[in-house]
């Protein structure tokens, strides 16, 4: 009996030891795939923790995309020549970005070029490209930018050729390199200002200092700016300009004049001065006439003036906000040159994204 208690035994255990030997194979297998599941579910987590922070990154950032292209076609009549021409009016491709740094602090930066549709379509100069900071103190930038006289020139802008203001054009800075301006805004009233600081030229200080102050609201545009340039031979150039815009309903009326001093390479000084008046009327939802009348003093009065007056008018077709076509006539009586008429056709497409 007791032999019999004891085989039996032993064939419970001999069944026994396999059973266990898989259980406990089982449970080191088991182990090991908990154990790479374990850091798939960590290599997992780690990915969602950077998607995370990407998508953090880039809720704080946007960036716009656009641009205008604005092929003309047109003809150049002078008393001596025709010319017929395809031209472009300031056609461009452009980038804008802000990201946010928390404290109420954003960084931005523009880079704009050139498409130069009139020669061979080239992409190239900069119009802009600065990199700047804004906050409660205002926004600080520095690079090639638009300058605080624009403040002037920017009502009577209406027109679409690249020579405008008419007047204003002829005289006075756009965007200038090697900038740096300050903006703040007061509510409706805006302070500018702007230096240019190049290396390159004889100066070791500032080239250009340009200041000005805006006051906009729906129902009126006034803006004043005084700009200082340094020319060749320790000559300089001073410029004050004043700018009043006012729409009565659709009616859009608006004007600039800048008053020039210029020392001539002879020490006198030139006295000269631009004016720009302009108006747009939308005479259905579709179409839009726009009138203008300029005058620009050089100061000189000789042969080497480049005096005139001139006198433009365009008829815009506005199918959509992305495209537009147009027809305009500009005259430019010179004092002491040939009349220049102009007559233009021209195209405008416009594109923008944000993203």
């Amino acid at each position: 009996m007791k032999q019999f208690k004891l085989t039996s035994a032993v064939l419970v255990l001999s069944f026994a030891t396999p059973i266990f030997a898989v259980q406990a194979n089982d449970t080191a297998a088991t182990n090991d795939e908990l154990r790479t599941e374990l850091q798939q579910i960590q290599q997992r987590l780690a990915m969602l923790e950077a998607q995370e922070k990407e998508a953090s990154v880039l809720s704080d950032t946007q960036f716009n995309f656009y641009g205008s292209l604005r092929p003309t076609f047109g003809l150049t009549h002078t008393n001596s020549d025709d010319v017929w021409d395809v031209g472009d009016a300031n056609s461009r491709i452009g980038f804008a970005a802000e990201h946010q740094l928390g404290n109420g602090l954003v960084g931005f930066a523009k880079g704009e070029f050139k498409v130069d549709i009139k020669d061979d379509g080239d992409f190239g100069d900069a119009r802009k490209a600065y990199v700047g900071l804004k906050g409660f103190f205002g926004s600080v930038a520095i690079g090639k930018q638009a300058v605080t006289q624009e403040i002037i020139s920017d009502p009577v802008d209406i027109f679409n050729r690249s020579g405008t203001p008419l007047a204003y054009d002829s005289a006075s800075p756009f965007r200038l390199n090697n900038l740096v301006t300050y903006r703040k805004e007061f509510g409706d009233l805006l302070f500018s200002a702007d230096a240019q600081f190049d290396g390159n030229k004889g100066s070791g200080g500032s080239d250009f200092v340009n200041a000005g102050i805006r006051y906009k609201t729906d129902l009126i545009y006034i803006a004043a700016a005084f700009y200082n340039k340094e020319l060749e031979d320790n000559k300089d150039e001073n410029t004050f300009g004043v700018t009043l815009a006012k729409s009565f309903n659709d009616l859009y009326l608006a004007a600039a004049y800048q008053n020039i001093e210029k020392d001539d390479i002879d020490g006198t000084t030139l006295d000269g001065s631009t004016l720009d008046v302009v108006a747009s009327y939308p005479i259905t939802d579709s179409y839009k006439i726009k009138l203008g009348v300029s005058r620009y003093d050089d100061g000189g009065n000789d042969v080497t003036s480049a005096k005139y007056n001139a006198y433009n008018t365009t008829l815009e077709w506005h199918k959509t906000p992305q495209f537009s076509t147009f027809i305009e006539y500009q005259k430019t009586d010179f004092e002491y040159r040939e009349t220049n008429d102009q007559f233009m056709l021209g195209m405008r497409y416009n594109f923008d994204y944000t993203f």
